[in-house]
């Protein structure tokens, strides 16, 4: 397949597009794992080395009349995972669709903060790089016309550059990728996007490259804090049997695969996404809070520890009669949805004013943190997001710090803060939740701009900071009996990476798979074998990576785009491809990469972390599951039933892979 690639030289200010003909190339994240492993071998070098680069881009369904195929895909060295990660942004490519190549590739670095502008016209693609001071950079992030963080800067942004895209009467097709404070001193940095529609911001259709830390990428690794793209040149062309521009064609296409013509198909298929009758809610926070009941996890996930009947009337008290409640009310009743940029009949932004409501963001920092009021938690989502965090990974750290204060580990003016957390199940009240926010509110602005020794600990992410602070804080823990790692949720990489699991209590985002913290397992399964687990999740992996980081599938179309993807993208190029096979080779690569890099998996060094696998097994026991009970029974110590699972798990694995990636 012939691929345009645009390689910006941030040092040297320069670009250069180059067209590449690899047919073991199918789409970005292909080219990500291509640059990292082969062009750049980055692997040689610290996640801050300029030889890291930021590969990003749209898959090749993009272009067309299509929904849900307009996702960005970014490729990086993560700076806290350790190994080489991809990270999204639903709807970002319906506007990239317009700069005329398929990929994107950063290289080299800036010494001072730099703003990439890339523009493109049927003249070709134009870059431009403009710069800005430290110290206004860090005068906006800290207040711009009353917004602060990566909204101060997107504000400022538009205003300076939208007549950039100028045409006519109006603008050309433009859209952002900026990074916050976060991301200049901290490990966690995303990179945030929403939609500008006609020169202005849309809000409430945002979204986030966040999981990884592509933003401390972009800033530390290159000094880019901000890429702005756009243009008019509709340059794709489908070479095959279909036009993926023609609706005619696709209905066509829809009906003889399907049985459905195009825009049926897609309803049907994001239903959950949108609304769900069956549960009388929708959006990821709506129907998972209404369907995971004693399932939801609380306080630092302190909630695995109660009975059923007690996590039930949690649930009843905080969840569904207020914190769903709320939502529900607000939101679902007045039918206040957006989309994330494309038109899609999903809408699955769910928003209320300012704020937009999803379940992981808004269970990280809600329950976890004792957090169940939108009042409160729109105050600790705000602070966050503005301070340009991966949220979810933020919200887990939190979390932890929460309990590490309310233990006596911590000192709340040793991170900030002026009072201890109320995360007590058995006395805790609904108010209670706004004094939570606020403890967390404050936190991420210590944190993002990196006041205080503590707050500069912890930027580097739950696993390292957990080793200092043990160090830091001896006699507290020898005192307390608790390491901190121990109160920890993380999964960890290699000598020093971690990531904070997916918001669920399930060992599916515990196991050692080389992407985590993002959906590429079998969750909501039962609990199986782990040779049988290992399986499951590595043909859920490979179906996440060929259907939605490579051929830039939004994850909630996948229930039409998994039965027809593959055909489509054969029909689109006249090419013959099986994208399941392919995807097989890819993982390959992606293993291979992090043999090279020294990322090799660990077992769990925490012992919330081993609760979380033990107590998933006893509910999946006292349920009625027999291979839980069996293990139950065959296991009496949870570390060495822990230990055998997870190496069980891994092996089978790497047998499946068909290369060995543990020490």
């Amino acid at each position: 397949m012939r691929h345009k690639v645009a390689f910006v030289h941030v040092g040297d200010k320069k670009m250069r597009v180059e067209e590449i003909d690899r047919d073991d190339i199918l789409g970005p994240a292909d080219w990500g794992i291509h640059c990292h492993l082969k062009l750049y071998e980055s692997f040689k070098y610290p996640p801050y080395d300029e030889h890291n680069v930021f590969c990003f881009g749209m898959g090749k369904l993009a272009g067309g009349v299509l929904s849900g195929t307009h996702r960005l895909i970014a490729t990086f060295r993560s700076p806290l995972w350790g190994g080489l990660y991809l990270s999204t942004v639903g709807g970002a490519a319906y506007v990239f669709r317009y700069v005329g190549v398929d990929y994107v590739t950063i290289e080299g670095r800036s010494s001072s903060p730099t703003i990439i502008i890339l523009k493109g016209t049927k003249d070709g693609l134009k870059a431009q790089f403009d710069t800005i001071s430290r110290e206004e950079l860090d005068k906006i992030y800290r207040g711009y016309k009353g917004w602060e963080g990566v909204y101060a800067f997107y504000r400022y942004l538009l205003e300076r550059y939208k007549d950039v895209y100028k045409k006519d009467s109006g603008y050309m097709e433009f859209r952002m990728l900026v990074v916050g404070p976060a991301a200049l001193n901290t490990n966690m940095g995303g990179v945030f996007s929403t939609t500008i529609r006609n020169g202005e911001i849309d809000i409430g259709s945002e979204g986030w490259m966040a999981r990884g830390g592509g933003g401390s990428v972009l800033y530390q690794a290159h000094g880019v804090v901000a890429i702005i793209y756009g243009g008019d040149n509709d340059w794709r062309t489908f070479e095959g049997s279909l036009d993926l521009k023609n609706p005619n064609a696709l209905n066509e296409f829809f009906e003889e695969h399907l049985g459905k013509p195009m825009g049926k198909a897609v309803f049907d298929a994001t239903e959950k996404y949108r609304y769900s009758p069956s549960v009388g809610s929708g959006g990821t926070f709506g129907v998972n809070y209404s369907t995971l009941r004693d399932r939801v996890i609380m306080f630092n996930w302190n909630s695995i520890y109660l009975e059923k009947e007690t996590r039930m009337g949690l649930y009843e008290k905080l969840i569904r009669s207020h914190y769903l409640k709320q939502f529900n009310e607000e939101i679902i009743k007045p039918r206040s949805f957006k989309t994330c940029g494309e038109p899609c009949p999903g809408v699955c932004k769910k928003v209320r004013d300012v704020f937009k409501k999803d379940y992981e963001v808004y269970s990280a920092l809600g329950p976890i943190c004792g957090i169940f009021d939108h009042r409160a938690a729109e105050k600790a989502v705000h602070a966050v997001d503005s301070m340009g965090f991966d949220a979810i990974e933020f919200g887990t750290l939190a979390g932890w710090v929460l309990e590490c204060l309310k233990r006596g580990l911590l000192k709340p003016e040793e991170v900030g803060v002026s009072e201890l957390p109320k995360l007590d199940p058995e006395t805790f009240k609904l108010e209670d939740s706004n004094v939570n926010a606020e403890i967390v509110a404050a936190l991420a602005r210590k944190v993002a701009f990196g006041e205080g020794k503590v707050p500069q600990v912890l930027g580097k992410g739950m696993r390292r900071a957990a080793k200092e602070l043990n160090e830091m804080f001896k006699d507290r823990v020898k005192k307390v009996g608790l390491g901190f790692n121990d109160l920890a949720v993380y999964v960890p990489l290699g000598e020093e990476g971690s990531i904070a699991p997916c918001q669920y209590w399930d060992p599916a985002f515990l196991m050692p798979l080389p992407l985590q913290g993002t959906f590429f397992t079998r969750y909501h399964a039962p609990f199986m074998e782990p040779e049988d687990f290992a399986k499951v999740c590595y043909e859920r992996f490979i179906h996440e990576f060929s259907m939605g980081e490579n051929l830039g599938m939004c994850r909630f179309h996948r229930g039409w785009a998994e039965k027809i993807g593959n055909a489509l993208l054969n029909a689109a190029y006249g090419i013959n491809v099986d994208l399941l096979e392919h995807g097989k080779e890819a993982l390959k690569r992606l293993v291979e990469y992090d043999v090279k890099a020294e990322a090799f998996p660990k077992f769990w060094e925490s012992e919330r972390v081993l609760d979380i696998f033990w107590t998933f097994m006893n509910v999946e026991a006292k349920a009625g599951n027999e291979v839980a009970q069996k293990w139950l029974k065959e296991h009496a110590d949870k570390r060495e039933c822990a230990e055998e699972y997870w190496r069980r798990f891994l092996n089978k694995f790497e047998e499946l892979v068909g290369l060995k990636w543990s020490l």
